[in-house]
């Protein structure tokens, strides 16, 4: 079975059109919306999400994703670090969530997909919130299934849940939730591994790819999928075996020629995946 390849537009700025027309000239068909015109998804109007959408039918395009932010926040009294949340508060209050939950659902609702990404809680040392036990998740899980929407886990460094036990532990005690499985970040932490992808493999509905150098200070220089050192070349084939047809969103994250970036990175994962993509 053959997956769908996926293209982030704000990849390459905050003109959505203009990401959309290199996934048109790649043939890629499908994408992930997280930020456009400045704005995180979620705080843009009705009115542009309706615009998006019309710029991707206009080139034939679906929106396979919501990227959004939820559950990348902690509360107002804790100091998160430096995040990027593309846009979004990273401090948030209790009372305020639950508007933002159904704010997703509804962005979603707009833009014709029926997956929306949600992280773990920001880990903020004494102040960080447990995710498993998050009242807001089984709330969340049953208004995103009213709406014929699913909610996927990413697994993110910087958030509560990123290591496979953790992540298998909140899968199954909430058997609504998909993992939005981004391989770098498995990577990042230690797990990337072809054991760790099969134990996570069942519960996968969406892949992110992005690559990456470690630099000697520590941190990271992005470089297109494949030109890395995620192992790619072992872990697709795994995923690909026990989840066929998943959608494979490609990330780059590098500042200086991202197109190039994008472009090279779409014709490693058609010819990486078993099967290629379409």
């Amino acid at each position: 079975m053959q997956g769908n390849m996926v293209l982030n537009p704000d990849e390459l700025g905050q003109d959505p059109a203009v990401g959309m027309d290199l996934a048109h000239a790649l043939g890629v068909r499908h994408l992930e919306i997280r930020t456009a015109y400045n704005s995180n998804a979620l705080t843009l109007d009705d009115a542009r999400l309706r615009e998006i959408r019309h710029l991707a039918d206009e080139r034939g395009l679906r929106v396979a994703a919501l990227a959004s932010p939820l559950w990348k926040w902690c509360r107002p009294e804790a100091a998160p670090g430096k995040v990027d949340s593309f846009g979004f508060p990273t401090q948030v209050p209790t009372e305020d969530r639950e508007r933002w939950v159904h704010r997703a659902l509804v962005v979603a609702g707009i833009l014709g997909t029926d997956r929306v990404r949600v992280f773990s809680h920001l880990s903020v040392g004494e102040q960080t919130e447990s995710f498993l036990d998050d009242p807001l998740l089984p709330y969340a899980l049953k208004a995103a299934e009213r709406a014929g929407i699913q909610l996927l886990l990413e697994n993110e460094p910087v958030c509560t849940v990123a290591e496979p036990a953790p992540l298998l532990d909140v899968l199954r005690e909430h058997t609504g939730l998909g993992l939005w499985l981004d391989l770098g970040n498995l990577y990042e932490v230690g797990h990337g591994t072809a054991q760790a992808v099969e134990e996570l493999a069942p519960y996968v509905e969406y892949v992110h790819v992005k690559d990456y150098l470690p630099r000697n200070d520590g941190m990271k220089a992005f470089v297109a999928a494949g030109a890395g050192a995620v192992p790619y070349g072992e872990l697709l084939p795994v995923l690909h075996r026990v989840r066929p047809g998943l959608p494979y969103a490609l990330e780059t994250h590098v500042r200086q020629s991202p197109g190039e970036a994008l472009t090279r990175g779409a014709a490693f994962l058609r010819r990486t995946v078993p099967g290629g993509l379409a």
